[in-house]
């Protein structure tokens, strides 16, 4: 049962990641409530991201980084 639940929770990171990759899109939205809490959720988990990965041309390959390490580990509990 823990397992299940783990990965329900990466799996919701991921869409609240792609969620705020898009969000980004649109400037209008920028101070929408919704578009703030997305940002309050990934922005913690994506800062350590952006500390290693400088931005090229201006797009940030964080988010994209971070997918895939949530993708490894949905992987590794499969596994278990």
């Amino acid at each position: 049962m823990p397992l299940i639940i783990a990965d329900w929770l990466l799996k919701c990171l991921v869409w609240v990641i792609l969620l705020g990759s898009i969000l980004t899109w649109f400037p209008a939205a920028k101070n929408h409530v919704v578009t703030r809490m997305v940002h309050s959720i990934t922005n913690p988990l994506l800062l350590p991201f952006r500390v290693i990965l400088p931005t090229f041309g201006g797009m940030d390959f964080s988010p994209l980084l971070a997918i895939f390490l949530l993708m490894f580990l949905k992987g590794l509990l499969r596994q278990a």
